[in-house]
């Protein structure tokens, strides 16, 4: 009887758990939120507004999961996992949308850090976007955003220094 349930036991360890579809976005977005080291009210206000327009939850159901999503200790919420549920749940296109959401999250302080245009770029890659549609959604996205400041773009320099 011990075998059998250290048996079980261990193949749950094993087994790979993945997030809900709404955590695996949000996590995303949380990391772009704290990409430049800081986190910002207006980079906030907009993933809750960004969650409650894509999933229509409340806004205070928005703030639970970027609460949740902020939360290291959890195995669902490694980046193997997000991106599995993600490339599992949405075609090319759809993901391509998530994309342009992290963008809107990452110029919602009005400023596009290096490290936040890396990481758009590590997890176009790991998602299945190709480049010429980063490109273009980019373009697209900074478009909406007339007055951003790009200073901080092109350098690995943390804001204040």
């Amino acid at each position: 009887m011990l075998k059998t349930l250290q048996g079980w036991w261990r193949r749950e360890e094993g087994h790979q758990q993945l997030p809900d579809l709404t955590l695996a976005i949000t996590k995303l977005m949380v990391g772009m939120m704290t990409m430049d080291g800081k986190i910002d009210a207006e980079e906030h206000a907009e993933i809750v507004k960004l969650l409650s327009d894509h999933f229509n939850i409340s806004a205070e159901e928005s703030s639970e999961l970027i609460e949740q999503a902020q939360d290291t200790e959890r195995a669902d919420l490694r980046i193997e996992n997000v991106v599995k549920q993600i490339v599992d749940t949405y075609n090319v296109d759809e993901r391509a949308a998530i994309l342009a959401k992290l963008w809107r999250v990452a110029m919602a302080d009005g400023d596009v850090a290096f490290l936040e245009e890396q990481y758009i770029n590590r997890i176009s890659g790991l998602i299945g976007v190709p480049a010429c549609s980063l490109t273009e959604l980019k373009e697209k996205e900074e478009k909406l955003f007339p007055d951003l400041d790009q200073s901080n773009r092109y350098t690995n320099n943390p804001v204040g220094d």
